[in-house]
């Protein structure tokens, strides 16, 4: 059996579960099962593929945390009327034509400030989601301004895990490769302001602008003790404390304020952050419901199944022969075009940002030498390309906590213009890292 066809067999897998909407857990159960194969048929014996696939699950603990709290995090602000009181804030201050803008820069701001995607859709994110919709603008749009803006941070903020990453398996130093990124992003996020804020006026809001103030004010309490939970999250950030213990403390902060601002019974707020929020009112509901550690349930069992990859693919030698083919194909595209078609098949298959960055890099190892060019090549390609993909829990994530279709990934233009100026300006990366 060939890793081509391996790979193949893999990707009409995702495309199978894609096309029938079944869930991609089957694909990429499937895909487990198919690599193990692999190795079998290559003679590889199962305990050399089983204890660095179990290292894989390891490493995945103090993400998967992450994610349940996450979930928990959005259920209490719903609760507490957190979220309530900032969309009521805001929508006093934008209008229907600058929200998609608006919603991008918000959450590259705190996607800069805390240095995550995820905690930066889970907060800000639900926020301009449920503030769009307010407003009537397409959720395609919106949901692909929000993806956008949260990978902003996650791409160049010195407390970004992804930045970090980069800098230590490409041996570079984070805070260059911070100044640099800051540099070689101005453009593509400059041309995304100015593409969302062209969509904010050429696709004006379909719906009439909601009262949305004494719309949650039937539901909540919206007084400024419903603040609170977010005072305390932003503020232990700002200490650069630990993202799971400022959620962790957020999460009390609004279980506390539902309990007696909202006076929401403790069994119901239980209930909430297990299965998620439900409001009582019907037009409030499809704004807030949601939330609760079920529904991180799903992606959990992505980044489960995914994190035992990247140790079967090293045991079984099942990328060593593309490897081969990585110096003919930067010939032809460029040593940045290789890295990003590398990336791109690296993150169809590897189903987050960790394997493909790593991946990407092992593949294109001889194709670019130099380390500082390399960490930006892997910054604009796998860890922006990354949530580009459907069944990538770093798309998956965000886009399950602010509740947005899958078919917003082409709006997130962002993410894709990154790669694209790259392509497009060779001469003032050049300048730029020379």
């Amino acid at each position: 059996m060939s890793p081509t066809l391996v790979i193949g067999l893999f990707c009409l897998g995702l495309l199978a579960c894609l096309v029938l909407g079944l869930p991609v857990l089957l694909a990429l159960a499937f895909g487990l099962a198919l690599f193990v194969g692999y190795g079998f048929a290559k003679g590889v014996p199962f305990e050399k593929m089983r204890v660095p696939a179990i290292q894989g699950l390891k490493t995945t603990s103090g993400i998967i945390i992450a994610l349940l709290l996450i979930g928990m995090l959005t259920a209490s602000w719903r609760a507490s009327g957190t979220i309530a009181t900032l969309v009521s804030l805001f929508t006093d201050l934008i209008t229907p034509g600058s929200a998609l803008v608006l919603a991008f820069v918000l959450n590259a701001l705190l996607s800069v400030l805390t240095g995550t995607s995820y905690g930066t859709a889970a907060t800000m994110g639900v926020i301009s989601m449920t503030m769009t919709d307010a407003m009537g603008i397409s959720p395609i749009l919106a949901g692909g301004a929000i993806l956008s803006g949260v990978y902003v941070g996650d791409r160049c903020s010195p407390v970004s895990t992804s930045a970090s990453l980069v800098a230590a398996i490409t041996g570079t130093s984070l805070y260059k490769n911070v100044r640099l990124m800051a540099l070689t992003g101005a453009p593509p996020f400059l041309l995304a302001c100015a593409i969302y804020a062209a969509a904010g006026f050429l696709f004006p809001a379909k719906g009439e602008t909601l009262d949305v103030t004494a719309l949650f004010a039937r539901e909540f309490d919206l007084s400024l003790a419903t603040l609170i939970p977010a005072a305390v999250l932003f503020g232990l950030v700002f200490f650069r404390i630990s993202i799971r213990c400022c959620m962790a403390a957020s999460i009390f902060a609004a279980v506390g304020v539902a309990m007696w601002v909202q006076g929401t019974p403790a069994a119901d707020l239980a209930r909430f952050l297990l299965t998620g929020f439900t409001a009582r009112e019907a037009d409030i509901a499809h704004m807030m419901n949601g939330g609760g550690l079920v529904s991180m349930f799903n992606v959990c069992g992505i980044l489960l199944i995914a994190s035992t990859y990247s140790g079967i693919f090293e045991a079984t030698g099942l990328l060593s022969g593309i490897r081969g083919h990585m110096p003919a194909l930067a010939k032809k595209l460029t040593p940045f075009g290789a890295i990003t078609a590398s990336s791109v098949v690296t993150s169809v298959v590897g189903c987050n940002q960790v394997i493909p960055t790593m991946l990407t890099r092992e593949l294109c190892r001889d194709v670019e030498p130099d380390r500082q060019r390399m960490a930006l090549a892997l910054e604009d390609t796998a860890i922006v390309i990354a949530p580009l993909i459907p069944w990538s829990i770093a798309c998956a994530v965000p886009l399950t906590s602010i509740g947005a279709p899958v078919t917003c990934i082409p709006a997130a233009c962002f993410l894709w213009l990154l790669p694209v100026c790259a392509m497009a300006l060779p001469g003032l990366r050049n300048r730029i890292l020379d």
